[in-house]
């Protein structure tokens, strides 16, 4: 089975990473984490050539959004960005998603890799699984969610429930 592999990352060096970002643009105490704002006014201050394409339906079938972090390229459909822009938790999430690829596998981090038979990717070296723990994380930020109920983390931090439950569910770990 082929599969893309990437430098191993823990959950809590990515929690460190986006509390370190959080910190540095100033909203480390903030639940409310405004991932278009950054997208297009922070990123493009600290990535070089960074490029955001805003891609109509027809153009990016089957895909919500991708990204080419070596050429600092962020396509995102814009029906993804719309439904971002009010508000709506899973294409917020898609986006921070996005931003965790181009800032976790920049360098060439990722390499397509045979498996053997019966060889299973360990997920922190799984660049899905690292940018969906980025992307959980920027909006949803386990220090600040601790003692939340579900509700409360879905409504302050306007992510869908199933993130909500996502990250509660990953703080003891």
């Amino acid at each position: 089975m082929n599969c893309y592999k990437a430098a191993p990352i823990s959950r809590e060096r990515i929690r460190c990473y986006v509390r370190q970002i959080r910190k540095e643009i100033g909203l480390e105490k903030e639940l409310y984490f405004p991932v278009l704002e950054f997208l297009e006014h922070i990123i493009p201050a600290v990535v070089p050539d960074f490029q955001l394409e805003i891609v109509p339906c027809s153009e990016m079938p089957g895909k919500h959004a991708e990204t080419f972090p070596d050429n600092h390229i962020v396509r995102i459909r814009e029906d993804v960005y719309c439904g971002a822009a009010e508000g709506k938790g899973r294409d917020r999430l898609t986006i921070a998603h996005e931003i965790g690829h181009l800032f976790l596998h920049g360098n060439n981090a990722i390499s397509l890799c045979r498996l053997a038979s019966r060889e299973k990717l360990r997920r922190f070296e799984d660049p899905e699984w690292q940018a969906n723990a980025f992307g959980g994380e920027l909006l949803a930020s386990s220090y600040l969610i601790k003692g939340m109920s579900a509700e409360d983390v879905h409504r302050k931090c306007v992510v869908s429930m199933d993130c909500a439950q996502v990250q509660l569910a990953t703080l003891d770990r």
